[in-house]
Parts: C-alpha cells; sequence; structure tokens
C-alpha cells in the first residue's frame, strides 16, 4: 500500500528550500506594504463617497427649503390672506354642527361639478387666476398649489383635481397644530389621481395679531420628478449613484432600481442611520454587492417641521457603487505586488534549479535504477562511478535484483493456479439475479456484487466506502443498527428496509444474512442476500390506499345524506306557509310545523287522514282535479284560491300550490296553504276606501272649478295686464285688460312676448329671471296695436314645475305713461325753478365782485391814491375779476354736461393719486388719512379725470367740514354689480334741513369768497353720466359719509336703458 501523499524528489526538497529562503523575508515585507495602501485607499474611496452624499444630501434639502420657501411667501401674500380670511368669516357665529354641515353641502357641490377639469362657478376666479399664473412659472416641479381655510376647506386651488376639504388630514392638522401654525412636509407617496409620487410641503398662513394665528393653510405638491433629478445628476464612475432612503430602510428614490427591488438588511441600516455624514463597507448595499464600500449623509432642513413630517422618519443619502468598479485600484495594487513577487520568484526558482540538478543528478541515477527493478527488471544493472557511498548502494542493488528473480520464478506457478479458482467463484456471485454484499464488523461494505450495483446506481469505490446505513433513509438507522446486533448475536438476520440509489430513488429490500465468525468468535464479515420487494411493497399499498379511500367515500357520503336530512327537516319545517306531503291515493303522509300552527292538525292527527277532508266541500272538484294533473305528469299547476277549514271547523281562505315530487321509487304532492285571511280582509277594506275617495274627489273636483272661475274673474277684471310667458318667451296666457293696447287675447296666445316691446328692447332681464329664478321689476316701452309707445312697469317672476324648475314666467304690466307725462311735467316745473335759483346764484355770486370793482374804480377816478394803495386795489380788482372768470367756467362746465371718454381705470389708483394731491392739506388741518381699498378690484370703464374731480371735491369738501383736526377715511369695495367709493370724515356733519338742497347749484353754506355752491352739483352730474350714483349720510356732531357707486361694466350707449 502506497504511504500517503506522494513522494518528493531531493532535487524538488532543494529547490524549494532555496526559493523558500528568499521568499518568506518578500512575503514579510510586501504583505503590510499592500494593507496599509489598502486601508489608505479605502479611506480617500469612503471620504470622497462621504462628499458625495453631503452634496445629494443638499441637493434635496435645498429642493424642499424652496418649496417650503415658496409657500411661505404665498402665505404673505395680502390677496390670498384676505381670501382665507374672507372664507373663515363664514363660519363666524356658526357652531361645530352647522359649519360641518355647510362644507358638506360645498364639498356635494364641488364633486358634482360637470367637468372635473374646470372649476365650478362658486370659486372665486380672480384669486385662483392670479394663482394659477405663479403655478405656471413653476410647473415643471409643482403638480399644483392650494389654499385652505381654518377648517380644512379648500379656498383657492391653481389646478381643479383636488379634493375640497382637508380637515382630517394629517398635515392640515400638522400644520394649523391648535392655530399655532408648523411647517409640514409629507413623505413621499403614490397619489392616484396625478399618477405619480408627490411630495406635500404645508405652511400655515397667519393673521396679522401681535402674536399671529394660523387661520389657514399653503399647500404646494411638489413632483417626485425634482428631487429625482436632485439625485440622479449624482453619479461616480461608471455605476455609481446616489439615492434617497427613510431611515427605516424604505428606498425613495434610486435612478437604476424600483424600491421593490432593493434588499435593505438591518446590518446596512445599523451602518449608514446616523446623524452624523460617513462612509462603511456593508455586506449588501441594497443592490447586490457584497463587501460595498457606501457613503452615507442625513438630510437636513433648515426649517423646523411638525412632528409628523417626513412620514415620522428620517432621510438620508446613501451612495454606492458596484465592489468591482470600487475596488479596481486595490486590485491594481495587488497586481503589482503580485508581480514584484513573481519576478522574485522566478529568480530563486532558477538559482534552485541550477544547484539542485548538480547535487542530485548521481542520486537520479541511482533512483531511475531502482525503479526499474521495482517494476519487475531485474536484468538491470547499476553502472555509477562517484567513488563514494551511493556506488556502494548500487552494487547491493544488483545483487538483491539476483536473488529476487530467482524466488518470482518459484511464484508465479502457484498464483496461476490461485487465479483460475477465484475466477470461477467470482463470476458465480458477480452473475448471481439477487443482490449479494458482504459487511466488516464496523458496517463497512467489503464485498459488493455487480447486480447490487446496477441496481443501486453506485460504483464499486464508491460502495466500498459507504457503511451499511449510508444507503438507508434519514431516521432509519437505529434499525440498522439493532438489525447488526441481532446478527453478531445471532448469527444470522432478516429485515425489511429501503435502499436509497445514486439518483435517491427508494428501493424496497427484503435482507437476509448470516455470519462468519474467527476461532475466537469475532465477526469477520457478514454474507447477505438482499431481495427487491419493491413491487410487492407498491401493490400492498395500493390495496391499502383504496381501502382507506373508500372507507372515507363511505363515511362522508353518509353524513351528508345525514346533514342533508336534516336541512330538508329545517326548511320543511320553518317554510312560511302551511305544506302537505299528499301521495298519489290522496292521503297525507307528511306536515310541517307551520301546519299545525296554522290549522291547528298536529302531524299524527294529519297523517294517513284524506286531505280532501281539510278542504271545504265548496272546493272539493278544483282540489281533485289539481292533484289529478299533477299526479298524472304537470309539474307545477297555476295556484288556485279555495277555502279550507282549521281543527276547530273555521274556514280559512288561503291561496294554494301545488309542486310534483320524485323521488325515484314514488311520486308525491307538495301541497302548500299561504294564509290570506287578512289580505281578504285589507281587499274590503280598501274596496269601502276607494269608494269613499272617489265621492271625496268628486267633492274636491267642484270645489277647485269654484276657485278656478273665481281666480279667472280676478285676473279678467285687474287693472294691469297679467300674463304668463313659458321658456321661449312666448305667451301662454294675458287677461283681457290687454285690449287697452289694441291686442286681443287670441292674437297673443304663442306669440313672442319681445314682439310688443320696441326695438331697442333685447330681453335681458326675463332672460336672467328664466336663467337664475330672480324676481325683477322694470320698465319698458311697449309698441302698441295702432304703433303708439306705451311706458310700462313690468314685475316678473319665475314660475316653477313641482321638480322646483324654472318652467315660465309670471309678469304684471301696469301701463304708466300717464304717469310719467306728469312726472316729466314736474320736472319740467323743478328745472325752471333751478334755473330761476341759478340766475339768482349767479347774479350774487357776480355782484358782490363787481361791486368791489366798481368801488376800486371809483377811487381811482377821484386821483387821491398812493401808489401803494393803487398797488392794492389793482390787486383786489384781478382778484375780483379772476373769481367772476372762475364763476363763468364752472357754470359752464355745469351746463355744457361733457361726456366722458371712458378707458379702462384701476380705481384704486385714482383714489391714490387723489390723496396725493391733498395729502398737504390734510397735513395742515391736523386731519389723518385712512385708506382701506379692497385688494384684486377689476378695472372700471370711467374717464380717469372726472372721477378724480368727483373724489377730489368729496375730500376737499371732508377737509373744511373738519378743520380743527380730525379723521378721514376712504374705501373701495365692490356690492352684487357695483363699485363703492366711501369718503367718510369725523366732522360738523349737516342738519336734516340742509341735506336734501347740497346738491342744487350755488347751494352753498360756506362764507362768501369761500365756495361758489357748484362742486357737489357738477360732481352729481359727472357720477350720472357714468351709469351711478352719490348717497350720502349724515349726523350733525359725528360726521357724514357720501357714496359714490359706479357699475362694474356697462355700455355707455345703454347707460340706465337695457332691460
Amino acid at each position: 500500500m502506497k504511504p500517503w501523499g506522494r513522494t518528493q524528489g531531493l532535487q524538488r526538497k532543494i529547490i524549494a528550500a532555496i526559493v523558500m529562503v528568499g521568499l518568506i523575508p518578500l512575503i514579510l515585507s510586501l504583505v503590510p506594504t499592500y494593507f496599509e495602501e489598502r486601508r489608505v485607499l479605502r479611506g480617500a474611496i469612503g471620504g470622497n463617497f462621504t462628499e458625495i452624499a453631503v452634496e445629494a444630501a443638499r441637493r434635496i434639502e435645498t429642493q424642499v427649503t424652496r418649496g417650503i420657501n415658496e409657500a411661505e411667501q404665498l402665505a404673505t401674500t395680502p390677496f390670498l390672506r384676505t381670501a382665507v380670511i374672507e372664507a373663515n368669516r363664514g363660519y363666524a357665529g356658526k357652531d361645530e354642527a352647522r359649519i360641518q354641515s355647510m362644507i358638506r353641502d360645498w364639498q356635494r357641490r364641488w364633486r358634482e361639478r360637470e367637468h372635473r377639469h374646470e372649476f365650478p362657478l362658486f370659486v372665486n376666479r380672480i384669486v385662483t387666476n392670479h394663482l394659477i399664473r405663479w403655478h405656471d412659472i413653476r410647473k415643471s416641479d409643482y403638480i399644483g398649489i392650494l389654499v385652505t381655510d381654518s377648517q380644512g376647506a379648500l379656498v383657492i386651488s391653481s389646478i381643479p383635481q383636488v379634493e375640497y376639504y382637508y380637515g382630517k388630514t394629517e398635515w392640515w392638522e400638522a400644520v394649523i397644530n391648535g392655530e399655532r401654525g408648523e411647517v409640514f412636509v409629507s413623505d413621499l407617496y403614490f397619489d392616484p389621481s396625478f399618477g405619480t409620487h408627490v411630495l406635500n410641503v404645508s405652511v400655515p398662513i397667519l393673521d396679522n395679531a401681535e402674536q399671529p394665528r394660523a387661520v389657514g393653510a399653503v399647500t404646494v405638491l411638489l413632483r417626485r420628478d425634482s428631487l429625482f433629478h436632485s439625485i440622479s445628476e449624482v453619479t461616480i464612475g461608471a455605476t455609481g449613484h446616489a439615492m434617497l432612503m427613510r431611515s427605516d430602510g424604505t428606498p425613495l428614490i434610486c435612478p437604476l432600481m424600483s424600491p421593490e427591488e432593493h434588499e435593505v438588511t438591518p446590518a446596512l441600516l445599523d451602518h449608514i442611520v446616523s446623524s452624523q455624514a460617513g462612509w462603511a463597507v456593508v455586506a449588501n448595499d441594497s443592490h447586490g454587492g457584497r463587501d460595498s464600500l457606501v457613503g452615507f449623509a442625513p438630510v437636513r432642513m433648515r426649517e423646523r417641521l411638525a412632528a409628523h413630517s417626513l412620514g415620522g422618519k428620517r432621510w438620508l443619502t446613501f451612495v454606492r457603487q458596484d465592489p468591482d468598479e470600487t475596488y479596481t485600484p486595490l486590485e491594481q495594487l495587488l497586481a503589482r505586488v503580485a508581480g514584484y513577487g513573481v519576478v522574485v520568484f522566478g529568480v530563486l526558482l532558477v538559482a534552485g534549479v541550477w544547484a539542485a540538478r548538480q547535487i542530485v543528478r548521481p542520486i537520479g541515477v541511482l533512483h531511475e535504477g531502482a525503479q526499474r527493478i521495482g517494476a519487475g527488471n531485474l536484468d538491470h544493472q547499476l553502472t555509477l562511478k562517484t567513488g563514494d557511498e551511493l556506488e556502494h548502494l548500487a552494487d547491493a542493488f544488483n545483487r538483491m535484483a539476483a536473488n529476487l528473480k530467482q524466488s518470482f520464478g518459484q511464484l508465479q506457478q502457484r498464483m496461476t493456479d490461485i487465479r483460475l479458482l477465484e475466477e470461477k467463484y467470482r463470476d458465480l456471485i458477480e452473475n448471481s439475479p439477487e443482490m449479494i454484499h458482504q459487511i466488516n464488523r464496523a458496517g463497512q461494505f467489503v464485498h459488493v456484487n455487480k447486480t447490487e450495483l446496477e441496481r443501486l446506481g453506485y460504483s464499486r469505490e464508491e460502495m466500498l466506502r459507504m457503511r451499511l446505513w449510508d444507503i438507508v433513509p434519514q431516521g432509519q438507522e437505529r434499525e440498522i443498527l439493532a438489525y447488526l446486533e441481532q446478527l453478531v448475536s445471532q448469527g444470522r438476520g432478516t429485515i425489511e428496509t429501503v435502499f436509497l440509489t445514486r439518483e435517491g430513488r427508494p428501493v424496497n429490500v427484503e435482507i437476509h444474512s448470516t455470519a462468519l465468525f474467527d476461532p475466537d468468535g469475532g465477526l469477520i464479515h457478514s454474507r447477505a442476500f438482499v431481495r427487491d420487494i419493491t413491487q410487492r411493497k407498491l401493490l400492498e399499498q395500493k390495496v391499502q390506499q383504496y381501502t382507506t379511500q373508500l372507507e372515507q367515500e363511505v363515511a362522508d357520503r353518509t353524513q351528508q345524506l345525514a346533514m342533508s336530512q336534516k336541512r330538508y327537516k329545517a326548511l320543511f319545517d320553518l317554510a312560511a306557509d302551511s305544506v302537505f306531503m299528499v301521495g298519489q291515493d290522496g292521503d297525507i303522509v307528511a306536515v310541517n310545523a307551520r301546519e299545525e300552527q296554522a290549522l291547528g292538525y298536529s302531524e299524527s292527527q294529519a297523517v294517513g287522514t284524506p286531505f280532501l277532508e281539510v278542504v271545504l266541500p265548496a272546493y272539493h272538484d278544483v282540489t281533485r282535479s289539481l292533484l289529478a294533473k299533477i299526479i298524472q305528469g304537470e309539474r307545477q299547476v297555476p295556484t288556485e284560491e279555495i277555502e279550507v277549514q282549521n281543527r276547530a271547523g273555521a274556514p280559512v281562505p288561503v291561496e294554494m300550490d301545488l309542486i310534483r315530487i320524485d323521488d325515484g321509487a314514488a311520486t308525491s304532492v307538495m301541497v302548500q296553504l299561504r294564509d290570506i285571511t287578512e289580505r281578504k280582509r285589507l281587499e274590503q277594506q280598501l274596496q269601502e276606501y276607494s269608494e269613499g275617495l272617489e265621492v271625496k274627489v268628486r267633492e274636491r273636483t267642484r270645489e277647485i272649478e269654484e276657485t278656478k272661475q273665481y281666480l279667472e274673474n280676478l285676473l279678467e277684471n285687474a287693472n294691469d295686464v297679467i300674463y304668463t310667458l313659458d321658456t321661449e318667451q312666448n305667451f301662454t296666457y294675458v287677461n283681457s285688460k290687454v285690449e287697452a293696447w289694441g291686442y286681443r287675447k287670441e292674437d297673443l296666445i304663442g306669440r313672442p312676448y319681445l314682439s310688443l316691446l320696441s326695438k331697442r328692447h333685447r330681453g335681458r332681464r326675463l332672460k336672467s329671471t328664466l336663467d337664475i329664478g330672480v324676481k325683477q321689476v322694470y320698465e319698458v316701452e311697449l309698441m302698441s296695436r295702432t304703433g303708439q309707445l306705451c311706458e310700462v312697469m313690468v314685475s316678473v317672476s319665475p314660475l316653477r314645475d313641482p321638480e322646483g324648475r324654472i318652467s315660465g314666467v309670471l309678469g304684471i304690466a301696469r301701463d304708466i305713461t300717464e304717469t310719467k307725462r306728469l312726472e316729466q311735467q314736474i320736472r319740467s316745473s323743478e328745472k325752471l325753478a333751478s334755473v330761476g335759483k341759478l340766475a339768482a346764484g349767479v347774479a350774487h355770486e357776480i355782484n358782490n365782485p363787481l361791486g368791489g370793482i366798481l368801488n376800486c374804480l371809483y377811487n381811482f377816478r377821484k386821483g387821491t391814491l398812493s401808489a401803494a394803495r393803487q398797488e392794492e386795489y389793482l390787486a383786489s380788482i384781478e382778484d375780483g375779476l379772476r373769481r367772476v372768470q372762475k364763476i363763468v367756467r364752472q357754470l359752464l362746465d355745469f351746463s355744457q354736461q361733457h361726456e366722458p371718454e371712458c378707458s379702462p381705470t384701476n380705481i384704486n389708483a385714482v383714489v391714490e393719486r387723489v390723496l396725493v394731491l391733498t395729502d398737504p392739506a390734510c397735513v395742515a388741518n391736523s386731519i389723518r388719512l385712512e385708506r382701506q381699498l379692497q385688494t384684486e378690484l377689476p378695472d372700471l370703464l370711467v374717464d380717469r379725470h372726472m372721477i378724480e374731480q368727483v373724489l377730489m371735491n368729496l375730500v376737499l369738501n371732508a377737509v373744511q367740514a373738519i378743520r380743527g383736526g380730525g379723521v378721514i377715511r376712504i374705501r373701495t369695495r365692490t356690492e352684487e354689480d357695483r363699485c363703492k367709493i366711501d369718503v367718510e370724515d369725523t366732522g360738523c356733519g349737516i342738519p336734516p334741513s340742509i341735506l336734501p338742497h347740497i346738491f342744487d347749484p350755488f347751494f352753498t353754506t360756506k362764507g362768501t369768497g369761500e365756495g361758489t355752491g357748484l362742486g357737489l352739483s357738477v360732481s352729481m352730474g359727472i357720477v350720472e353720466r357714468h351709469g351711478g350714483q352719490i348717497l350720502v349720510e349724515s349726523e350733525v356732531g359725528k360726521g357724514t359719509v357720501f357714496t359714490v357707486c359706479l357699475p362694474l361694466a356697462r355700455e355707455r350707449s345703454l347707460v340706465g336703458r337695457t332691460v
């Protein structure tokens, strides 16, 4: 037997010794150098990764902070804050239940709008358009901007595809925070409404109080793509990238893989979740990389965020690179070190080979001769001339070869005889039809025949290395050991077990063994004959399986039949109707529990009794006929109403249904009796009620006819024209009063309403009544049948159908032609009176300065004035003439009534200009100006210079009314379809006796030379030419308020005339 290991030649040992002497110092110097360089290089790479992670975190923080800053900028915008405060005022004075009811109503209207991509009509379009323009600037980064009030209801939004109510959302509760207000940033989440991931950035809207409180919230929906670009722009080499991750290990943004593909292990989180930036070497970098070098950095927000921001977690940036690329410098370093080592190793190897050859060449000759002799070449002679011990050793080998040649000749003959006998027995065992093997006392196979090797699929070498329990299934080792103990103790044994083939396939076997002992009783080996019983076992298992399956099916079927019987009995007894099972002979074979409750027959009493005994005699023929049809083969017959008698003999009306039941052995009829006593009683009551109702209907019809006749008399005898129109503005009814205009009732029915009006009327107000259902009263011009124009006062009201929809218009028209004529006469008289007053005023105003001028001229003629006095008189004359000129110019302005040159004008800008011009007068009189200008006022179509003149007159009048210090407030606002400008002062007020005359020409309460009395009159004319009016409220001692009312939109040619 060869010894373990391979014999090493002396030459190799010498070479190895020389190489090792030179290689060990080399390795001891290169290995520390490599590890130190590796440590330094890894630190440099890790530091680079850390800086990249910090840069990525800064990019993320910049994006989020920019969203917060822009949201806070929006939250401080006056127009937006005003819109939120106005929305909150709608909740004032209401309890929580009322507020929630209002919000649900608006939310319903929001969801039920016709077009989801459009804003509903109740949204403030001016503020919304401003927000949309803001959104358009950052559309690439923002999905939308929305603003909510103090209850979480939507005020405005830059996009319509949002919800209306957010009062229960986490971000809204965090932002409001009990009215303290905090900044909230959500986690990245997928929004199905937009089909993408979004980031919710919300800030509070604070009021202007000393301790600001949150009155609403501004929310910016930030696109995930903006964060994605910040991350994807960070790259390292060819495979390195950065990603955004949550502190619980959830990937948020990764440029290469979807979040679900990442494998974030707890060990990785332990390394990277830290409050400081850094780097680490991890076993798994979540991208499949092993022993990767990664960098990480926390994302720090400069803003203080609400508690639940970022999903209650922290964000961090994570930088990784494919380990193959990361460790390329290390591999290059290792290659250089290895190359240097290989060169040194080659030099040492060459030197060792040369020295070894000089030493071992004689030994090689001796070794070669010994190998030949050992191989059987006993005639080989060793020839070695070294003159030392090696030459003597060669002579000894030559003598040994001669002796061995003689001995081997004798043994060769005996070995030939033994080999023939061995071949005969080996063939008998190897080709046996059964498996045969031998095992030693350790249970190891020592011989396995060919049949067993073929059955199990092992080679002979594999089997000889195995023990008997190595080829049985796991768990059966104890049985095999017990079998071997029995074999040792009894000398023979039998066992049924399973062998596993090389492929793992089980083979059922039966083993019969006998033992061979040595003279001392020790086991030498056992002989075993193994029979394959796999087919027999399969047959036994199939028989057992079929038997068990059959028993189980019988048990299951028995249980199903029992359950089916129970269910049938329960359904039968719990049926709502009385049920009789009737045999073909007409006798009752079964009844349910309901029958005993309804009719009183117990099952024992009813079974065996003819069913016809339950039915009243009058219905025997019908019942017998129906039973016969069922028995003859019909499945079911129509329901029949009959009467049966209960156990007490009382008749009971029922509905009878017959159903054929075939159970395979016999045919029976299931009779269902449904008690209709209550229904019969209700039918009788219904008949009586119907007769009474018909009487009441006839009486009510008569009353309605009388009422209709009465109303027709009222309408026909009314002093006004009363009519109704359909939705197409055609007459559907008109009373006989219309004949006063020359029309007949029959001619107007179906005729358009507008055909009666003059051509300048277009029916706008009537159309608005049909559109929005508002009652209106206005004047129109009507054309009579003779072509005469009539002035008519019209009152129109909407008519609604039972569903609340507008179905037409009710109109009342009163002829005011005569009234208008009388009013015109009165106005003419008033104009004559005003002209008289105007002439008297002009005469008075001009007479005073003319008197002064004449007096100065008289003194000039006397020639007694000094030069200084003359200059004084000339100045007085000039002042008097200028006053006369001013009076004449104002009189011309008043009389000429120029039409205004209108253009779109910002009324707040006009107010600011007037206040700038009047500010010196206010300062001189210690008067404080207060502005309350409504933002986002629409432009008005007015003459800018005329409106400035009106406001200038009102402000200067207010300054003159205060004198000794006070306050002037000027406000702008919109109400319905008008813009109102209030000029309020805290002056002396206007007495009630004077108030009606303040707009009369030349009426003034000022001293001589302080005013002409035309300012308010001219201002009134200007405002009226703009289609507006001037209102005045005053209280003596408290002050006066003048209100200028101007229309928001109008057509100059139709001011006050369009209907």
